[in-house]
């Protein structure tokens, strides 16, 4: 048997504060509040801050993308990646970015804010006729 359980951390707020209304001296409720308000608001950042600092010399310094009919190229100060649009399975469209998927965990963030409501009526017919745009989960 498995079982596989879905629990928001959001859920440990409430119940610390409910263990700590009926046992205000139980030091567990104060762990599930302090835990809850961390895993909500500081782990997040601290994930990313970590992620950033491993990251290579080589792309840390941020990154130029162009977007034509047949590539897409992100140039780093010291490297240059290249990918055909053949080669991501799916587009994902969010408010911010579009995210060009290469299998379930690689993706290219094409930001939206830094494209003219031109480009970015373009990129959209570009993606309609090279890939199927994909629904964000949720």
């Amino acid at each position: 048997m498995q079982i596989s359980l879905w629990v928001p951390y959001a859920a440990l707020i409430p119940l610390g504060v409910l263990l700590i209304v009926l046992e205000p001296a139980m030091p567990l409720a104060y762990a599930a509040l302090i835990i809850g308000f961390f895993l909500i608001f500081g782990a997040g950042p601290l994930t990313v801050a970590r992620a950033v600092r491993a990251q290579s010399r080589a792309i840390r310094d941020g990154q130029h993308l162009t977007l034509d009919v047949e590539w897409m190229t992100v140039t780093y100060p010291l490297a240059e990646s290249r990918f055909r649009w053949a080669g991501p399975d799916r587009v994902i469209d969010t408010p911010e970015v579009w995210y060009a998927m290469f299998g379930k965990a690689q993706a290219i963030a094409i930001p939206k804010a830094e494209m003219t409501d031109a480009q970015r009526a373009e990129f959209a017919s570009l993606v309609a006729t090279r890939l199927t745009p994909a629904v964000p989960p949720g």
